[in-house]
């Protein structure tokens, strides 16, 4: 857990200093499913978060579909908490 806050940490400080090509992943609010929040590819620039990449679940399995939709009751019992 260290790791990646140290990691994110060094991510925005790239972003406030003027790198345009810093992405990251994060746990953001967004329309990628139907929860409310996601984790989730970023692009991040001196404001924040300036977009969200919505072409990661594009191409899952169908192993991989039906597991991320048996996991969304726990994700929105935790997004709700």
């Amino acid at each position: 857990m260290a790791y990646a806050a140290a990691r994110f940490v060094e991510s925005s400080l790239r972003a406030l200093d003027g790198d345009s090509y810093v992405y990251e992943c994060c746990f953001v609010e967004s329309e990628i499913t139907d929860l409310p929040f996601f984790a989730s590819r970023v692009k991040l620039g001196k404001k924040g978060v300036e977009a969200v990449i919505s072409s990661d679940l594009q191409g899952l399995s169908e192993y991989e579909q039906k597991a991320l939709e048996a996991l969304k009751p726990e994700l929105k019992a935790s997004i709700d908490k």
